[in-house]
C-alpha cells in the first residue's frame, strides 16, 4: 500500500513539473516575441523619425575633417561672440540639436579648441604677406604660468574708424610670441619682423620703458595711450600727498572694518587696486562725493568713522573735479581719436571748469588742466610730423584682447601657455567658408605644437 502512494505521488510531481515547464517554454517563447516586436517597432519609428529629421548645417566639409563647415564656423561664433566655454560651445550645440530635432553629429570639446587653434594660427600667418600701412599697438601682458604674451595688433590706416572707438574687428593680430621676459631688444626685433612686410606708420603703447627703448632703437613714433599718460600725471601730483595717502589708509581701514558688518555695508568704499591705481581710483572718488551729498542722511556711527571726508572736503572737492576733467579728456579721445575737433572740443570744456574752480581748494586742478593741455599740444605735435589729421591715442583695444584671454584660460597654471594662445587672432572679424576651409586643411595639430616649442626655445 505505502509502494504505490509512493509511485502515486511520482506520478502527480511528474505530471506538475511537465506542466510547468511548458508554461515556462510558453512564457519564455511569448517573451521572445515580444521582444522581437518592440525592436522591429523601434527601429521603424527611428527610421521614420530619421526621415524627417533635418540637418541644420549642411555643405562641404574641410578635407579630413568628419564636420561641415558652417557647423565649424558656428561653433567658432559662439565662442568669440557668444563669450563661451568650449564646453558650452558644445553644450549649446547639443541643446539645439534636441531641442529642433535635428539629425548629426556633435562635436567635442576638444574638437573645437583645435579649431579655434588653428583658424587662429592660419589668421597670424596669413596676415604676414599682407602689405598695407598699418598703425601697430603693443604690449606685453602679465605672467602666466611664469611667461608672458608680447601681442602686436594692427589696424589698416586707410580702415581707421573716424565716428567710433575700435572694435576687435578693426584689429589684425601681426605678431603673437611667448618668452619668460621681453627686454628692449627682443621687442625690436619681433617689430623689425613685421616691418618686413608692413609699413608702421606709428606706435600706440602705454609708456612701459621696455616698449619705450624698442622704439626708439627702431625710430618710430611713439604715441603714448591717453590714460596711461593722465594716470601718471595724477600719480605725479597725489604720489606723496598726505591728505591722499590718509583718504587711501582710511579707505582701507573702512573696508576692513564693514566688511562683515550688515549695518554699514552699504556705505562701504570700494577697493583700490594697486596696479594702475591711479587709472582706478574714481570710484572711491565717486564714493566720497556720494557719502558728501548725503552727510545728513547718514547714520551717527557711520558719520563718525568717515569724518576725515567733512575734514579734508576740500581735497575731495579737487578730486572730484580732477575726475571731470580725466573721463572727459579720455571719452573724447578714446571714442573720436585725435585731431583738431577733438583738441579745440576738450579746450572748450576745460576753460569752462576753470572758471568754476573755487580758489580756496588746492592748485592740483589747475596744475592737472595744465598737464591736460601739454599732453594735447605734444599729440597735435606728433600729428604734424606724421603729416596725419587725425591719430589714435588710446591703447584699450590690445587690454580688451588680453582681458578676454585671460577670462578663457587659468591665468595660475603651472603648465605655462600652450597653442591655446593663438586663439586670440579669433577675436576680430568672423570667419568666411574659404578662410575656415584654408585654415583647418593648411595648419596641422602637430605644428601647433611645434610652433609653441620653437617660441619657448626663442
Amino acid at each position: 500500500m505505502s509502494q504505490r502512494l509512493y509511485e502515486d505521488r511520482i506520478k502527480k510531481w511528474k505530471s506538475k513539473a511537465i506542466t510547468r515547464r511548458k508554461k515556462i517554454d510558453s512564457l519564455k517563447s511569448r517573451n521572445k516575441e515580444l521582444i522581437d516586436s518592440r525592436d522591429y517597432w523601434q527601429e521603424k519609428y527611428k527610421l521614420e523619425k530619421s526621415a524627417h529629421k533635418k540637418s541644420l548645417f549642411a555643405g562641404k566639409k574641410a578635407k579630413g575633417h568628419q564636420y561641415n563647415l558652417e557647423l565649424v564656423n558656428f561653433a567658432l561664433e559662439l565662442y568669440k561672440y557668444g563669450g563661451m566655454s568650449l564646453r558650452s560651445c558644445r553644450h549649446t550645440l547639443v541643446c539645439l540639436h534636441m531641442c529642433l530635432g535635428l539629425n548629426g553629429k556633435i562635436p567635442s570639446h576638444s574638437s573645437i579648441r583645435n579649431w579655434l587653434c588653428k583658424c587662429g594660427m592660419y589668421r597670424v600667418e596669413s596676415t604676414k604677406n599682407q602689405s598695407n600701412e598699418y598703425v601697430v599697438y603693443v604690449d606685453e601682458s602679465i605672467s602666466f604660468g611664469g611667461e608672458k604674451i608680447l601681442l602686436l595688433l594692427g589696424v589698416s590706416v586707410d580702415a581707421i574708424p573716424k565716428d567710433r572707438g575700435l572694435l576687435h574687428s578693426d584689429m589684425e593680430v601681426l605678431g603673437l610670441e611667448v618668452a619668460h621676459q621681453w627686454k628692449g631688444e627682443q621687442i625690436a626685433d619681433q617689430l623689425s619682423k613685421i616691418a618686413a612686410t608692413h609699413t608702421i606708420k606709428y606706435v600706440v603703447s602705454d609708456e612701459g620703458s621696455n616698449l619705450k627703448s624698442a622704439y626708439k632703437s627702431l625710430n618710430y613714433n611713439h604715441i603714448e595711450d591717453c590714460t596711461h599718460i593722465l594716470a601718471n600725471h595724477l600719480k605725479r601730483l597725489y604720489n606723496e600727498d598726505t591728505d591722499f595717502k590718509l583718504f587711501s589708509k582710511m579707505i582701507g581701514i573702512l573696508r576692513q572694518k564693514w566688511v562683515v558688518s550688515k549695518d554699514n555695508s552699504p556705505y562701504m568704499p570700494p577697493s583700490m587696486r594697486g596696479k594702475m591705481r591711479f587709472a582706478n581710483i574714481f570710484p572711491c572718488v565717486n564714493w566720497a562725493k556720494k557719502m558728501l551729498q548725503i552727510w545728513d542722511n547718514l547714520p551717527s556711527n557711520v558719520k563718525e568713522q568717515v569724518l576725515f571726508l567733512k575734514e579734508k572736503e576740500a581735497f575731495i572737492t579737487d578730486l572730484i573735479e580732477i575726475e571731470k576733467i580725466f573721463k572727459l579728456v579720455c571719452k573724447e579721445l578714446k571714442t573720436k581719436g585725435f585731431g583738431k575737433i577733438q583738441k579745440s572740443n576738450i579746450l572748450a570744456e576745460l576753460i569752462t571748469i576753470e572758471e568754476k574752480i573755487d580758489s580756496k581748494f588746492k592748485p592740483k586742478t589747475s596744475v592737472f588742466i595744465d598737464n591736460v593741455k601739454s599732453y594735447l599740444d605734444n599729440l597735435e605735435s606728433k600729428s604734424k610730423e606724421l603729416n596725419e589729421e587725425f591719430i589714435l591715442c588710446s591703447s584699450d583695444i590690445i587690454e580688451s584682447h588680453f582681458g578676454k584671454f585671460k577670462a578663457k584660460i587659468n591665468a595660475n597654471s603651472r603648465s605655462g601657455l600652450t597653442e591655446f594662445i593663438f586663439t586670440i587672432a579669433t577675436f576680430g572679424k568672423s570667419f568666411s567658408i574659404e578662410e575656415t576651409q584654408n585654415a583647418l586643411e593648411n595648419i596641422k595639430c602637430k605644428e601647433l605644437k611645434l610652433k609653441k616649442t620653437a617660441k619657448k626655445a626663442a
